[in-house]
């Protein structure tokens, strides 16, 4: 059986591996990205499904997203182990007093490359009022693998889910 790798960060994960991506609805200083990134090498150095390790990360994207990732070639993510990245993203929230599973956060990048949030309500004024374009750069935190982290996690307003708001 493959060991962990505890040193495990997302650029060294597999194009395949799953990724679960939560986002904050501001930028995290730098004393919460260690704690996150500290946290999650703890929680992951002991994380399996099924008594199996599960060979995975956690890691924190453009000041903004925590991301775990799993290979699951070694062993599959269950839904036991599902469970207790969710408690694990939890305890994040209650610790860091920081919402990072709400859904409604639409994440983008502003006209100067500043990254910005809003409500998914406020799409529709932002476009009209000209503050957010088909040409904007947004996050696409519905990617499901690093292969995608990596080529569709930054898109155009345009080419993402969001387009409809257009």
């Amino acid at each position: 059986m493959q060991t962990q790798h505890a040193d495990r960060t997302l650029e060294s994960m597999p194009a395949h591996a799953r990724t679960w991506i939560y986002k904050a609805p501001r930028q995290l200083g730098q004393a919460e990205q260690r704690l996150i990134r500290e946290r999650g090498a703890e929680f992951t150095s002991s994380w399996a499904a099924h008594g199996s390790p599960l060979d995975a990360c956690v890691d924190v994207l453009h000041d903004r997203f925590v991301v775990i990732a799993v290979d699951e070639e070694q062993a599959m993510a269950s839904g036991c182990s599902i469970d207790k990245s969710v408690g694990f993203i939890k305890r994040l929230e209650h610790d860091l007093k920081l919402m990072l599973t709400d859904r409604m956060v639409v994440v983008y990048e502003d006209a100067d490359g500043h990254v910005r949030s809003c409500r998914l309500q406020e799409l529709p004024e932002l476009v009209k009022a000209g503050s957010i374009t088909g040409d904007t750069i947004v996050f696409d935190d519905l990617v499901s693998t690093v292969a995608d982290l990596r080529d569709r996690f930054r898109v155009p307003l345009r080419v993402s889910w969001m387009e409809r708001f257009l």
